[in-house]
């Protein structure tokens, strides 16, 4: 059944002056097409000195199209990655030639590039080459004027793609230059075949900057729009049937591109031959064999190679700027690094990885120091949030790419990238690109990339947050049984307390760019030292300062407690949601801690209900009850309630 479509009807004082632009834009067309001669139309475009205009054309065209690409691609990449002084100015001038009046552009030519010009003398006495009335003036008249068209086609392509691809491909150890041709341009090619075609037509189509730099000498510089300007004035018939024809392919190429004019990079799913797999257990012939996935021994030796010895990477790292922090860690050692949004969790890592200004790390992983060394020589890998995997190449590519990268040969990767993700249970899915695979198997694949690299250091930033809960957990089980054999450090940002607990050896807390807490996962739990690692754990927590055997609470009121603090420790109030009475009237009896409040959230946590109650008295508090107990005070969003905290309950953590 097809679907019914709401057309909204535009209004008449905006449909009309549209059609009359459609109409003013299409009338020449519709001239050019009633006056061409059909008849003569083959004698016309046949005769030799068309036939030789439209060589001269094509070489012209053809040469300015390869000078454009030689230099205009690197420029649009400096403009869209690169920030320095000037670069308004150098983008002025990349768009001036759009605007510049054709015969001014040759006119500037001229001046610049003729024989009085300021460097005309230096290339005739140098290389004897003279470029106004020459094949090669023509050529450089219509790179001027069409290589506009190039650059800021691909700097649009370049300015919407993330950079957190080209980030990661130098974490696993390519080159700047080799990041550019191996993930860059693929991923832009959109965008560079739009910007390619548009130079092409244009210089195609060039005629004043032509005419007035390099001349209209027939088989030198004289090209269709020339040859169609001297037509006019004795044989206008053969005019137009020449413009016709520049008018076929100036329409071609902008069907042909169907306006993709700043191109769109290649991002992940763009091009779907295939639904996703399900995120499922592989088949028993993908799962890993034995006790090599634990044991944390190379995957080359389930490839049938010599074992190769698991080498040890400690971590020392100092990091200042944003963030002002110590890392010291052993090999093996993963650290759950946690914080509010803005706390610098993200920044601490790109400062190890040498990709931000914010903060800057010396950081030494074993022996070596690899402060000064660029990013693609740290051997630090990096697993983005959204994996970052390349769209344009497969499963097995992707995970081939670090090897690559660091010049295994080609055989030798594939065969070590096909036995990680044989480790990690997607070694069926290797032929797959990422928008065939699902969340699940494209963080595994991600992972297995990042291990095949053969890092000293290993980040995973938010590794399995774009999750679903079931595949979360399956991904996790993944990650702690590979991590359990990496020979480096381990640093995962998180804001899931279960990851944290279950994945890392201790819990780094930040805020404000300085660790807040670092202890193991057990400690940071009992006594968590931030209100958000508290609440985070699904705890209350309130700040407060001691006062008169209690303490005072910075948000208002007082918490009687059971340990005492000498007056004026600064102190964080630990209240567990189970530890928190909920009831309808006024309770008597031991409670030291009593608030009237009212209900303002009920949610389902697994088998139980949290209830969240506001309280003129005291901070918002959270209470863990049954359904059972819920059902039997008649609780409701605002309804009216009183909670109790016993003073043996409360834990402080003094600050």
């Amino acid at each position: 059944m097809s679907r019914l479509r709401t057309r909204t009807r535009p209004p008449v004082a905006l449909a009309l002056p549209a059609l009359l632009a459609v109409a003013f834009l299409l009338l020449p067309l519709i001239g050019v097409l009633v006056r061409t001669p059909w008849g003569d139309l083959g004698e016309h475009l046949g005769s030799p000195g068309v036939v030789e205009a439209l060589k001269l054309s094509l070489l012209v065209s053809l040469w300015a199209l390869g000078l454009s690409l030689l230099l205009g691609v690197p420029l649009a990449w400096l403009l869209a990655r690169v920030r320095f002084k000037g670069k308004a100015l150098v983008r002025s001038l990349v768009l001036l030639p759009m605007v510049l009046p054709p015969t001014v552009g040759g006119v500037a030519l001229l001046l610049g590039f003729g024989r009085r010009g300021l460097l005309g003398p230096w290339l005739e006495d140098s290389f004897g080459l003279t470029l106004p009335f020459h094949t090669s003036g023509a050529v450089v008249a219509a790179t001027f004027v069409a290589m506009p068209f190039l650059v800021i086609s691909l700097e649009g392509a370049l300015g919407g793609l993330k950079q957190s691809y080209e980030e990661t491909a130098a974490s696993l150890g390519a080159s700047p230059v080799r990041v550019f041709f191996t993930v860059t341009l693929p991923m832009v090619a959109p965008g560079l075949v739009a910007g390619a075609a548009l130079t092409w037509a244009r210089a195609l189509g060039e005629f004043g900057a032509t005419i007035t730099f390099a001349g209209n000498l027939p088989g030198t510089t004289q090209t269709l729009p020339l040859q169609v300007y001297l037509l006019l004035q004795d044989r206008p018939e053969a005019a137009t049937s020449v413009s016709l024809l520049l008018l076929a392919i100036a329409m071609a190429v902008l069907i042909a591109l169907r306006g993709r004019w700043t191109g769109a990079p290649v991002g992940r799913g763009a091009v779907t031959v295939s639904r996703p797999a399900p995120d499922e257990a592989p088949s028993p012939a993908a799962e890993p064999v034995g006790d090599t996935a634990s044991a944390g021994l190379p995957p080359t030796e389930s490839a049938g190679h010599a074992a190769q010895p698991v080498q040890h990477w400690p971590l020392h790292a100092t990091v200042t700027g944003f963030n002002r922090l110590t890392l010291e860690a052993e090999p093996g050692t993963t650290i759950a690094v946690v914080g509010e949004n803005g706390a610098g969790k993200t920044t601490l890592l790109r400062a190890l990885l040498g990709l931000t200004p914010r903060a800057h790390a010396d950081l030494r992983l074993g022996d070596a120091d690899v402060t000064a060394l660029p990013p693609h020589k740290r051997q630090v890998a990096w697993v983005p949030q959204d994996g970052a995997l390349f769209p344009h190449l497969s499963a097995l590519a992707n995970t081939a790419y670090g090897l690559r990268a660091r010049r295994v040969p080609r055989a030798d990767a594939r065969r070590e990238a096909q036995a990680w993700l044989d480790r990690l249970g997607v070694g069926h899915l290797a032929h797959r690109k990422p928008s065939q695979l699902s969340g699940g198997q494209a963080q595994r694949v991600a992972l297995a990339r990042a291990l095949a690299a053969r890092p000293r250091l290993l980040l995973l930033d938010e590794p399995l947050a774009a999750l679903d809960q079931t595949t979360r957990a399956r991904v996790r089980h993944t990650l702690r049984t590979h991590l359990a054999g990496f020979g480096g450090v381990c640093l995962i940002v998180t804001h899931d307390p279960v990851e944290a607990v279950s994945l890392a050896d201790r819990v780094l807390v930040l805020a404000d760019g300085r660790a807040l807490q670092d202890a193991p996962p057990a400690e940071v739990s009992r006594h968590p030292r931030s209100p958000w690692v508290a609440r985070m754990l699904g705890r209350n927590a309130w700040p407060g300062i001691a006062s008169g055997g209690g303490l005072a609470l910075a948000a208002g009121g007082r918490l009687v407690v059971a340990e005492a603090l000498p007056d004026g420790a600064e102190a964080l109030a630990i209240i567990a949601p189970e530890a928190v009475s909920v009831h309808r009237d006024r309770p008597g009896g031991s409670p030291r801690n009593v608030w009237p409040g009212t209900v303002r959230e009920i949610t389902a946590v697994g088998s139980r209900l949290r209830v969240l109650i506001a309280s003129p008295e005291a901070p918002d508090l959270v209470a863990e009850i049954t359904p059972d107990a819920a059902a039997e005070l008649g609780l409701a969003d605002g309804c009216a309630v009183w909670t109790s905290v016993k003073a043996t309950e409360v834990t402080l953590v003094r600050l």
